[in-house]
């Protein structure tokens, strides 16, 4: 798997990478309600939207998970 390092850095490290991108909406809305003084309504919004990317990133790394297991050669 040495010539695909994309897909082996995903297959080793996917599910910290899911968490880090997961919580990124969380802290872009904590940016702006601390900094903008946007409503708060948007830190709501934030945690609503990284529970979704955090289930379509793991969604993403299963699915690349099991096509470097099948399709791949070892």
């Amino acid at each position: 798997m040495d010539q695909y390092p994309t897909i082996k850095f995903i297959v080793e490290r996917g599910s910290t990478l899911a968490i880090a991108i997961g919580l990124l909406p969380l802290a872009g809305a904590l940016l702006l309600v601390i900094m903008m003084g946007m409503h708060w309504f948007i830190l709501v919004a934030g945690v609503v939207v990284t529970g979704v990317v955090y289930l379509l990133m793991r969604s993403y790394v299963e699915l690349v998970r099991v096509i470097a297991d099948m399709l791949l050669p070892k």
